[in-house]
């Protein structure tokens, strides 16, 4: 039996938290990272079973992988994560290649690649003689000749079912208005999808930037993703929404990551999307609340509200971190 709602922190980027803890996107009200910051840990608010609360005590929860990308590529693809990293092992791992595994897997962290060119500068100079060049190359993550791979810790224990998927929500490319958040651009995403709150996990902000104008210097997130269970009414309205948003075909792809299973029973039909927003807690401004802290006054928003993890589709922070956006599906 389902037991009471339950709050997590870790340094874990969302999809491969879901994949490691094989989440139901019926038990989870969300996600928020604790500060204003791209390596932030995430706080992760959920109805707790007793598969969840094994998997906490037993999996092996691998460093956040962090999903900023090239500025080549904006906006990015989370999938191309195994990309790169596979391509640095390839680059500095003296021809030894590990299997990332698929997207949203927990990940070994990456290399550190400034350690890795300067000892190779070092090397290439006569500084330092082979053993030393081993010696740096392993303090900078990557492995001897003959070394075996670590083993990740399986996903989930409930694999199977539809995929997850994480597509950008908001907001619109090159072009943003701090009046045009979650409250603007969630119902709109769910009356275009037809996305239904059981399916949802969660939104988050990925990426952050300085801001211009009447804020410039300031740092503020970028661009907001939601995070779902596939259905296949959902992938046609996914490319709709995208020539909506950018018409010349540059909206970020949809990031799918292998299912974790489905849990018995039917959907709910019908109702709309309510989104409000709401300061963060003072407590937190002032005293830098921990996750606990945060979690209770999260709960308390919720529990005003009166509505169950079945029927959100997430909480997120506004662009500048003062205030936090809720949202439910509206009887």
């Amino acid at each position: 039996m389902p037991t009471a709602m339950i709050e997590d922190v870790r340094n874990l980027d969302p999809v491969s938290y879901i994949r490691t803890l094989g989440l139901q996107p019926e038990d989870s009200y969300g996600f928020i990272p604790t500060k204003l910051d791209e390596g932030a840990e995430f706080l992760y608010l959920y109805r707790d079973r007793p598969e969840y609360e094994r998997a906490r005590s037993t999996a092996s929860f691998a460093p956040r992988v962090e999903m900023q990308l090239p500025a080549s590529d904006p906006g990015g693809r989370l999938g191309q994560i195994v990309e790169q990293a596979q391509e640095l092992q390839r680059m500095y791992g003296g021809g030894q290649e590990w299997s990332m595994g698929a997207p949203g897997d927990p990940m070994p962290a990456m290399p550190d690649v400034e350690k890795l060119v300067e000892a190779a500068k070092l090397r290439s100079s006569g500084a330092i003689d082979d053993a030393e060049y081993a010696r740096l190359r392993a303090e900078a993550g990557v492995p001897g000749p003959g070394a075996s791979p670590p083993t990740p810790s399986p996903p989930s224990t409930t694999e199977g079912g539809p995929e997850i998927v994480a597509h950008r929500l908001y907001p619109q490319l090159r072009s943003r208005n701090s009046t045009q958040q979650l409250d603007r651009f969630l119902p709109t995403y769910r009356e275009a999808v037809g996305l239904c709150p059981e399916d949802v996990y969660g939104v988050f902000p990925w990426q952050t930037r300085t801001s211009s104008g009447a804020r410039a210097g300031s740092t503020e997130w970028d661009d907001y993703w939601i995070v779902y269970r596939d259905r296949p009414a959902y992938a046609a309205a996914r490319d709709a929404y995208a020539r909506e948003m950018d018409e010349k075909g540059r909206w970020p792809k949809p990031v799918t990551a292998p299912g974790v299973g489905e849990a018995a029973g039917t959907r709910a039909a019908g109702g709309g999307v309510e989104v409000e927003n709401d300061l963060w807690p003072r407590a937190l401004l002032v005293i830098k609340q921990t996750g606990g802290q945060l979690a209770d006054s999260i709960r308390e928003k919720i529990a005003a509200r009166g509505y169950e993890p079945e029927d959100s589709f997430g909480f997120c922070p506004n662009y500048d971190n003062g205030a936090i956006y809720f949202g439910w599906r509206r009887p």
